[in-house]
């Protein structure tokens, strides 16, 4: 079986220093429209899901043959750095020179394949995504090598209203209008799979327009999300969809829970290979004191990651 490392990306919106620097540059940038989307605390806030994320590789996928942590300069407190399978990267390494400063995952996202000594086939997470149950390589890969990409919903022809939905939307017209077809879906929010070359491949296809999220220093309705990697894995013959909802779903696989207590009490009866647990503008402490109480009833066990 080819080796299947595993991408993360994490950063502790409450650090001081990390609080200060980003202070300091939007009050640099005053005047300059930014989305309160982009900006918002929930989308740097983080309640110790990475450690139990580490926990679920540790029980359900072990076959995981390394572990990057792409950071700001910042190391999570309860890291075992000694950790020979688990390596922590500051995003300046991946980043290009001249960025000095970026608050915008999809720009992160696009440098990924940067990453030094990561394998060909590998997996991309956020701190928020788990592990649920037991899981084999195969709902990543199929026999063959190709990339299983997870979709759940058909793209409309409209203009949507939400960042997100425009980022994507950015993302199929470039394909669509560079192969003639593209899978008209939006990507499962899950744990993905991607073949680094095919990143490079892409970057180079679609550089001016990646280039431009790259440099956006916050996210914005002009960026490019990731699913233009599986989009264009598909049209290059190295990747195949999986849909969830719209063709044929099977509930036990639609993980994503909205940090909500009145959506999350019944999870852990669950049977997903996978589960997102999303932080929103809405969500308060007692949600995420309730989150972290449900993930400590899931993985009690401390992992080899952890001091």
């Amino acid at each position: 079986m080819a080796k299947i490392d595993l991408v993360y990306l994490w950063v502790d919106g409450a650090n001081k220093n990390w609080a200060k620097k980003k202070a300091s540059v939007l009050a640099k940038l005053n005047g300059v429209a930014l989305s309160k989307e982009s900006i918002d605390d929930c989308r740097f806030i983080q309640s110790d899901e990475l450690k139990y994320s580490l926990r679920s590789v540790e029980k359900y996928a072990p076959w995981i043959n390394h572990i990057y942590i792409v950071t700001d300069n910042q190391v999570p407190k309860w890291l075992n750095i000694k950790n020979n399978k688990v390596t922590i990267i500051n995003q300046e390494d991946i980043l290009p020179k001249d960025i000095k400063y970026c608050f915008n995952s999809c720009a992160i996202e696009t440098c990924l394949d940067k990453i030094s000594n990561l394998s060909e086939n590998f997996l991309y997470a956020n701190d928020d995504m788990f592990f649920w149950n037991e899981i084999t390589p195969d709902f990543f890969f199929d026999k063959e090598g190709k990339v299983i990409c997870h979709f759940y919903k058909p793209i409309k022809d409209r203009q949507y209203k939400h960042m997100y939905g425009s980022q994507v939307i950015n993302a199929y017209r470039l394909v669509l209008e560079k192969f003639g077809s593209c899978t008209k879906y939006f990507p499962h929010h899950s744990i993905d799979a991607y073949k680094k070359s095919s990143i490079k491949k892409c970057k180079i296809c679609f550089m001016k327009e990646i280039n431009k999220t790259t440099y956006s220093m916050f996210r914005s309705i002009f960026d490019i999300q990731r699913v233009i990697y599986s989009y264009f894995m598909i049209e290059e013959g190295c990747a195949k969809p999986y849909f969830y909802k719209s063709l044929f779903f099977r509930k036990e696989e639609d993980g994503y829970v909205a940090l909500k207590i009145n959506k999350m009490k019944n999870i852990l009866k669950q049977k997903y290979p996978i589960l997102c647990i999303n932080d929103g503008r809405k969500t308060t402490l007692e949600d995420r004191n309730f989150m972290v109480e449900i993930l400590e009833q899931k993985f009690p066990q401390k992992s080899q990651f952890e001091r």
